[in-house]
């Protein structure tokens, strides 16, 4: 089994801690791992390739919101320094607009791109329409759970609900899940990396990394099924 991996170069890790500065004098210096814009190098934990400008991409996602009085200064900043390192990488390398394929990394998701339909229902689906729920909500789960943001937004135009409960009118619905989930990244894991960043400096490993990814793929999940919750 593979260990862990911790990171030490330093363009990743100005691009985790959103330091601008550092980020622009490694380009204007010609002094980074030109690799880590394909990929920052960990496969096992990943499974695909993660360009080092995924990771703004997500910090984007995550912090563009209102947060605690006392937390909100020490989100914008990085907020910002966060869209600046995407300007210049753009500017720099001539990156286009990205799209993060949160389906295919593991760590943004509830469930696998291959799990099958039965397992992530926890049942067959036809048992569950014949107790009268809509196969279009099934479908929607599963493709919240995957992270399917296409399939989950052409299942939302057709009239898929939002709210939709899989366990029970006891239970929380599809955006309490993801909600839910950026709560718990903000306070913490991910977010710790912006309150604390001296506690992961010289430390930050994949898993750390993939929270980030896991909060940026349920906040834009949120944000698309509280669009279709009015």
């Amino acid at each position: 089994m593979s260990k862990i991996k911790h990171y030490t170069d330093p363009m990743v890790l100005a691009v985790v801690f959103n330091e601008y500065e550092i980020v622009e004098s490694l380009i204007e210096n010609e002094k980074y791992d030109k690799t880590v814009f394909k990929d920052i190098g960990s496969d096992y934990y990943f499974e695909i390739p993660i360009p080092v400008y995924y990771i703004s991409k997500c910090w984007e996602i995550c912090l563009n919101h209102d947060f605690s009085t006392s937390f909100n200064p020490i989100v914008q900043k990085n907020y910002e320094n966060a869209k600046k390192i995407l300007a210049l990488f753009k500017e720099k390398a001539g990156l286009q607009e990205i799209e993060i394929p949160f389906s295919k990394i593991g760590s943004a998701c509830w469930s696998f791109e291959d799990d099958i339909e039965e397992y992530i229902l926890e049942g067959k689906k036809t048992d569950f329409i014949y107790k009268g729920i809509r196969e279009i909500d099934l479908d929607l789960y599963i493709a919240v759970q995957k992270m399917n943001f296409q399939k989950a937004e052409e299942l939302l135009k057709n009239g898929a609900n939002p709210h939709y409960k899989h366990y029970g009118e006891s239970d929380g619905d599809l955006l309490d899940l993801c909600g839910a989930e950026c709560s718990y990244q903000a306070t913490c894991q991910a977010g710790e990396i912006i309150r604390s960043p001296g506690l992961f400096r010289n430390a930050i490993d994949e898993e750390e990394i993939g929270n980030i990814f896991r909060w940026a793929a349920n906040e834009k999940m949120y944000e698309l099924l509280n669009t279709y919750s009015l």
